[in-house]
């Protein structure tokens, strides 16, 4: 495949509140007793009792607990979205959807996370309760912490109802948070007993007590208890049965809004169609929103303001506020022209009016990433409302779904092209995506339609075309039909060239190179897929990269360069673990595990059980790799023995890809090829023999230039030498030593 994967992130740690935790000292010790003795513990209660502060609270006083935890935000996870997955990211995973269970039970195996706090759990109330069920049979280390408005009814399951404040605690709350909007507050018995009243208004809950002491800028205790008698809307389905404590908390919800003028109230009502945290650039064009607007709905506390994993401010709506704003939206007749802007904004977001480069695409979604949950809101809009614009939303962020949710993807740009027949443009780029997608299970004959379709719409020679040919040339690798796909992809080739595609060219080049080692062609394979490595290293395309030095190592190995092949695999490795690729690092793998397998079985066994499990994640190996797979097991079975081969394979599927890495690389020990050398540090000095700076080093392996000076200095402490000029030496004399 040629799409990048997404790069690995870190676990999502319980956050840490900006403000004091008030009261609950009660509920804090029995939570603390509750998760010492128990594996699934259950916090429920209403909407806005407090139950996400309180189990944050509880892990974060238990360092112990707190250093192991991992906490998931479900309120981002759509009805259509697998917990599985979203848990899976939170722990720092990034495997596609099908995969995350299994993946989550090894990373737990192996010492991930133990205990997960699943936050907000009511509106995925069935698809968690599978899910944590799941989980607690297969990994016995695991611990689930979960907040809902309903237990989830697992066996096992411990459940610590969480209600009101005691009326002294509701009552330091409220003076706590509104003394820190207002420090001039009056403090006159007067207030004092208006507060009481309106905190056993509210029902002690804190959600309630924190909007109204927000409002306690503009008003007393006493100005604000009329607000609460006024008459407002429930729920959106108005029953009777609805509990008190829910009308109090909306009332008082609704008493904060009311107090907004027509467009600051429109800009709120606005901020429920996003599914994901969001910028101010994204609220001004979905909602008009400006930081005036911002800032006012954020000191109201209707909306929360925090920071996003590249230290970017981002917003986001409480659910139950997000609830209220929709039923506003909903109510006015607003709902559809918002949710219209947020499709136009997803549309600039990803540029899907505009026609990328092969790099552009990897990066513009690559950045977009975090935006899944609106891309799925938008798409469902668009599958009703516009499916032209769902098609060419889809196309633009091929691969995010190519990354994170190929099945859910594949499913989504069929159904949309089915709604969609007209031979235009955004059929046409979508069926570009649908090829990718379905290259990924290895359904060649669906690739080749869709390949020929997207070809009769675009203009010929145009760039889109150089992309529909790439794709058309991975479908025929993959169907073995080698000599058609050197010609789609020299064909690709030329398009790119045409237009300046740098990254194109060096992904086209490659699927020409790649097939030639797929049909045993090594000799002629290596001097294209160098002329591509160096395109992709002029392009700063890292996958590309990766995928070249993969099939360099296979060919140079197949060949009996194995020293020169080991080489080449391993820096193929770097590569991938960089950009977190899921699925061509474990081709490297796997040659790699076969190199090993004779001189350290165990390992290499390990190491391809690693690497195998790919083949639970959302794709297909080819049969190289496939092969390597069984070379594995072959001579480990006859080294070790039948049982000792499973026993390192069961243990093997519990290791991480970089673990597996770390492994291989480290059987020479520095070896005399290598001097001791690190892949990457490798690949640093060859670059200094090539007479490349500091600077020209860092752009083509995408470091900064101190770190590359590090690298540099590194390398030259480790071999004892003295200059650039001396390494340079050093490295040519090893190149000639090796092909000696």
């Amino acid at each position: 495949m040629t799409t990048a994967a997404a790069p690995p992130a870190p676990r999502a740690r319980v956050p840490a509140p900006a403000s004091s935790f008030v009261g609950r000292e009660a509920e804090l010790a029995e939570l603390a007793g509750r998760l010492a003795s128990g594996r699934l513990v259950t916090l429920t209660g209403p909407g806005g009792a407090g139950k996400t502060r309180l189990a944050v609270e509880a892990v974060r006083l238990d360092p112990l607990l707190a250093a192991d935890a991992v906490f998931v935000d479900l309120t981002r996870v759509g009805a259509r979205a697998a917990v599985a997955c979203a848990t899976a990211e939170a722990a720092g995973l990034r495997v596609p959807e099908d995969a995350a269970l299994d993946a989550l039970v090894w990373s737990l195996d192996g010492g991930g996370p133990a205990l997960i706090v699943l936050d907000n759990v009511e509106h995925v109330l069935d698809e968690t309760a599978a899910f944590v069920a799941h989980l607690l049979e297969e990994a016995p280390t695991a611990r689930v912490l979960a907040t809902s408005r309903r237990p989830l009814r697992v066996s096992g399951e411990e459940v610590m109802p969480v209600g009101p404040m005691d009326d002294e605690d509701a009552q330091r709350l409220f003076w706590e948070r509104a003394r820190s909007v207002r420090p001039s507050l009056p403090d006159a018995p007067e207030s004092r007993a208006a507060a009481r009243d309106l905190c056993a208004r509210l029902d002690r809950l804190p959600l309630g007590l924190e909007l109204a002491a927000a409002r306690m800028t503009v008003l007393t205790p006493a100005e604000m208890l009329p607000l609460l008698e006024r008459p407002f809307p429930v729920l959106a389905s108005g029953s009777a049965a609805v509990p008190e404590r829910h009308r109090s908390l909306h009332a008082c919800i609704a008493s904060s809004v009311d107090t907004l003028g027509d467009r600051e109230r429109a800009v709120f009502e606005a901020f429920a169609v996003f599914a994901s945290p969001f910028g101010t650039q994204a609220a001004s064009a979905v909602a008009g929103a400006t930081l005036e607007d911002l800032e006012d709905l954020v000191g109201r506390s209707l909306v929360h303001a925090g920071v996003d994993g590249s230290g970017g401010t981002v917003f986001r709506l409480l659910e139950t506020l997000r609830d209220y704003a929709r039923e506003g939206l909903e109510s006015s007749g607003r709902l559809r022209d918002a949710r219209r802007r947020h499709l136009d904004w997803l549309l600039a977001e990803f540029g899907a009016d505009q026609v990328p480069t092969m790099l552009e695409a990897t990066t513009r979604a690559r950045a977009g990433d975090r935006l899944l949950p609106d891309l799925r809101a938008a798409l469902d809009y668009a599958a009703e409302a516009d499916p032209a614009a769902g098609l060419r939303l889809f196309s633009a962020s091929r691969d995010i779904w190519f990354r994170r949710a190929q099945s859910e993807g594949l499913a989504r740009v069929n159904a949309l092209l089915e709604r969609h027949p007209d031979p235009d443009e955004s059929r046409a780029g979508a069926l570009v995506a649908a090829e990718v997608l379905h290259n990924a299970f290895q359904e060649t004959d669906a690739v080749e339609l869709c390949a020929a379709e997207a070809l009769a719409i675009f203009a010929e020679g145009s760039l889109p075309t150089g992309t529909a040919l790439h794709f058309q040339a991975v479908g025929r690798f993959l169907a073995g039909h080698f000599a058609e796909a050197q010609e789609a992809a020299r064909a690709s080739y030329r398009v790119f060239v045409e237009h300046g595609d740098v990254a194109g060219q060096s992904r086209a080049l490659g699927s020409v190179g790649t097939a030639a080692v797929a049909a045993g062609e090594y000799a002629e394979a290596l001097p294209v897929l160098a002329r591509a490595l160096s395109l992709a290293e002029a392009g700063g395309d890292v996958w590309s990269q990766g995928q070249l030095l993969t099939y360099t190592g296979l060919a140079e190995t197949s060949l009996g360069r194995v020293a020169d092949g080991r080489a080449s695999l391993l820096r193929a490795v770097d590569r991938f673990a960089r950009i977190g690729d899921i699925s061509l690092q474990g081709i490297a793998l796997a040659r790699l595990a076969a190199l090993a397998v004779r001189k350290a079985p165990a390992t290499a066994v390990r190491a391809a059980a690693a690497a195998s499990r790919r083949e639970g994640a959302g794709g297909k190996y080819h049969s190289i790799t496939r092969a390597d797979f069984d070379e594995v097991r072959t001579a480990a079975e006859r080294l070790l023995g039948r049982k000792a081969m499973r026993e390192a394979w069961e243990a093997g599927e519990r290791l991480t890809f970089a673990e597996a890495a770390a492994a291989l690389s480290a059987l020479d020990g520095g070896a005399s090829t290598t001097g001791g050398l690190s892949p990457r540090e490798q690949e640093v000095a060859e670059m200094v023999r090539r007479g490349h700076t500091n600077a020209s080093i860092a752009v083509r392996l995408g470091l900064s230039e101190r770190t590359v000076e590090h690298h540099v200095a590194h390398i030259l402490a480790k071999l004892g030498l003295r200059n650039r000029a001396s390494l340079a030496g050093w490295v040519a004399r090893r190149g000639q030593d090796a092909d000696g």
